[in-house]
């Protein structure tokens, strides 16, 4: 029964136009979310089924990102100078502020400038 659906799912999403036009593929995550379902795992759980893992690959690139003194995407060089400590306010309470549109100025880090350069290691 699993595996039928499991073929099914896998011909609707090659048939389809939204992924054939976008050249997506069902991943290992496609048919891991099936076996987490099958499984009887609730959909709300399986972003931490898929992360967990994942773990040593997540740490050991943020090992290497502290060995490398030219990565700073694991260490950014930003300070929080808002208020601390105030009075939370209900999202449909809030108000927008005079300057909340505006965006800041984003620099690139090192790595990622050899990423985009294609002289990545």
């Amino acid at each position: 029964m699993f595996r039928t659906v499991a073929v099914a799912l896998e011909k609707a999403a090659l048939s389809d136009e939204y992924f054939v036009k976008r050249k997506l593929y069902p991943n290992v995550d496609f048919y891991s979310g099936l076996i987490y379902r099958a499984m009887g795992f609730p959909p709300e759980f399986f972003t931490v089924l898929f992360a967990v893992p994942r773990m040593a690959g997540y740490l050991s690139h943020w090992r290497e990102s502290l060995d490398d003194p030219d990565t700073k995407i694991m260490r950014p060089q930003q300070a929080y100078t808002g208020v601390w400590l105030r009075h939370y306010e209900p999202v449909r309470e809030r108000t927008l502020s005079s300057d909340s549109g505006r965006l800041g100025q984003v620099s690139i880090s090192n790595a990622s400038r050899r990423r985009l350069s294609g002289s990545a290691l």
